[in-house]
Formats: structure tokens, sequence, C-alpha cells
């Protein structure tokens, strides 16, 4: 951090706040350069480390891998669908439709969700939910009773648990998107400034503050 001593300072050395150091003991301006590097490059990775995070899951960040409507639906009448969804690529939450494109995804307790049963065939949504009643029932049977007693139960897919409150439709695997090149550019450019900036800051003081009394 020497500045040089010429008749005419720059508008760099303006902004700096230079001033010759040559007075300055080599010792004192060894110590001073370390501990600017030392800053500032503590201060750009800590910016990297806590701000190039990434995307946070809101609804325009992600992509939708499956809906467990849509899974359930492709895997048929043939067992729980649950148990393939959640060994889908992706982060298991809730999207629900009124969400804005900012609003986070709720997360979702897998643990409660693999209590539930997911089937296009209602009869074994039935014996899910009845355990031991309706084993020697015929399928077919057992589903015309049931949507004539219960309408709709027609188009149901999913008995859930209560406690999580999320219909098939609203429960997604998702993965983030990565970030453009656009959105890349100004992290990093915004990274770059407050660094630099910092760095700005440290050689005012240094020269406006230190040198002085360094000096002799």
């Amino acid at each position: 951090m020497r500045a040089s001593s010429g008749a005419h300072p720059t508008l760099p050395g303006f902004l700096l706040g230079y001033r010759p150091s040559d007075d300055v003991s080599l010792a004192w301006r060894i110590v001073f350069t370390l501990l600017f590097l030392v800053l500032v490059g503590g201060v750009g990775y800590g910016l990297v480390a806590y701000t190039h995070l990434p995307l946070a899951p809101t609804r325009e960040n992600v992509e939708i891998v499956a809906t467990l409507e849509g899974h359930t639906k492709s895997v048929g009448r043939g067992g729980n669908a649950i148990p393939s969804f959640m060994t889908l690529p992706g982060t298991i939450a809730v999207l629900e439709p009124a969400m804005t494109k900012t609003d986070l995804l709720k997360p979702l307790n897998e643990t409660d969700l693999s209590g539930g049963f997911c089937s296009a065939s209602l009869a074994q949504q039935i014996r899910h939910q009845f355990p031991g009643f309706y084993e020697d029932w015929p399928d077919a049977k057992l589903e015309r009773v049931a949507i004539e007693k219960y309408p709709d139960f027609q188009d149901r897919l999913c008995v859930l648990p209560s406690q999580l409150g999320v219909s098939p439709d609203d429960v997604v695997s998702y993965r983030l998107r990565p970030r453009t090149i656009t959105e890349w550019t100004m992290l990093w450019s915004r990274t770059a400034l407050i660094t630099a900036l910092f760095a700005v800051a440290l050689l005012n003081v240094y020269y406006r503050l230190i040198v002085d009394r360094l000096s002799g």
C-alpha cells in the first residue's frame, strides 16, 4: 500500500485519499498490506459464502418433477403410489394454487406422507382406510357401493393423514432451477462492487488516518 508522490494526484488517488507513505517503515507497510489482504479477502469470501446460495424455493424458482396426483394416475391401480413418488428426484413440498410466484413452497413432513395411501383403485383406498372390513368384497362391488353412498369418491385418488391438510394435486416433487447467466452476472457484480468499496474504505483509513501517525 505504497502511494506515488506525484505532484498531480489522479482521480483514483483522490478517491483512495492517498498521500506519500515513503516515511512509513517497511515493517509497518508489510503489516498493513497483509492486514489489508486478509480483511478484503475475508469480506469477499464471506459474501460468496452467504449470498451465492441456491435460489430460494419460490414458485418462480422451481421446476416441478411431478405432482402426487399425476404420479398416482400414471401408476394406476398397481398399489400404493406414495413410496415410488417419494423416490423421485427432487424435494417434496406443498405448492398451493393460491401461492404467488414469490411465495415459498411449504415444507411437508415425509414421515406423515408415507402413512397415506394413493391409488387409482378406489377399492384399494377403502381397504387401506378400513383394514380388515372389505377384504372379501370384489373391487367392482366395493367401488360401486362406495360411490353410491359417497359420490365425491368418484375422483378420489388418495387417503392422506389429516394432519397434512393437503390434496394430492398440491403435493409436488420439485427441483430448483439453475441461475441464468444474467443472474450470475448480477450476483458476481454485486459481490465485486461491495468488496471493492470495502477495499477503498480501508485504503482511505490507511492513507488519511494512519500514514501521518506512522511517518518517521
